[in-house]
């Protein structure tokens, strides 16, 4: 049988790493690229990470995927505009009890009834070159569970991300603030993330962070109750890179966070994590 796993790469266009789909050890998207230089498929990303900003596109890719009668599905898509409508890759997909087998694939030409969706796999370039494919189920749903945890994690960015928005929008932030401290709080029900600001911080002592020169309004944002699921450390992890992420993706106009001399996160009995801000300006408009 063939190997599928969820690993993180980066491909041809991206700038970070993120979940690619690897078949027999190499991306899905370089070995099509290989077979079929001229077509343009280098750096094309999974349908199955958080990407589409359509939501319905995003339930008829799961739904189509977790189907268990026999399925075209969309499995690749172009990384500038993340949607349905631009080059797509679908994957024939049957299912039985030991298997998962990806009959056929290949490139999308369906005509979009009434701007849906729906109609994606109705027309079809399959692919001649490239033999059927077949994993273990075992193995499938390793593959498949990794890309729904992806999504979870990026709920709770999404979630941050929001508030963040928010709290530049509603508040008014004193220049004399240098510092901000996203802390992270477990309750019986969820984890948590407040914020307060400091007028001064020191790099060496984090009982600076102990200090709350500002406070928002919305101080609180509950992170879900199925964030209750990750440990400690996952979460910490999860609102660090949420937080840089923001930064490095919302460089206009700037918010608080990019304009801060210093950010740190973490558990309020633990050690501080600073904050990466790859874009930086100290001074507020």
């Amino acid at each position: 049988m063939n190997q599928i796993q969820a690993k993180y790469e980066k491909s041809e266009y991206s700038n970070e790493p993120h979940l690619t789909i690897n078949v027999d050890g190499k991306p899905l998207d370089k070995i099509l690229h290989e077979l079929y230089p001229d077509k343009n498929l280098i750096g094309l990303v999974p349908t199955l990470l958080d990407w589409l900003e359509d939501p319905k596109e995003r339930k008829l890719v799961w739904e189509r995927f977790e189907s268990k009668q026999k399925q075209v599905v969309p499995i690749l898509m172009c990384p500038d505009d993340i949607d349905l409508w631009c080059t797509i890759i679908n994957v024939e997909i049957e299912k039985t009890e030991n298997s998962v087998k990806w009959s056929r694939i290949g490139l999308d030409f369906s005509k979009f009834e009434n701007n849906s969706s729906e109609s994606i796999g109705t027309s079809v370039e399959w692919f001649d070159k490239i033999e059927p494919l077949e994993f273990d189920t075992t193995e499938y749903q390793k593959f498949a569970s990794e890309f729904k945890t992806e999504i979870e994690k990026d709920e709770i960015k999404r979630l941050i991300s929001f508030w963040i928005n928010r709290i530049d929008d509603k508040e008014v932030i004193s220049k004399s603030v240098k510092a901000f401290n996203f802390g992270i709080i477990e309750t019986e029900d969820d984890y948590q993330t407040y914020l307060v600001g400091t007028n001064n911080y020191d790099t060496e002592n984090d009982d600076w962070a102990c200090e709350e020169d500002f406070t928002p309004k919305e101080k609180y944002l509950s992170l879900g109750v199925d964030s209750k699921k990750w440990k400690w450390k996952e979460i910490q992890s999860i609102v660090k890179n949420g937080i840089e992420e923001f930064i490095e993706t919302r460089i206009s106009p700037l918010t608080f966070v990019h304009k801060a001399e210093y950010l740190t996160t973490g558990f309020d009995d633990g050690e501080l994590l600073k904050i990466e801000q790859k874009v930086h300006n100290n001074v507020y408009n």
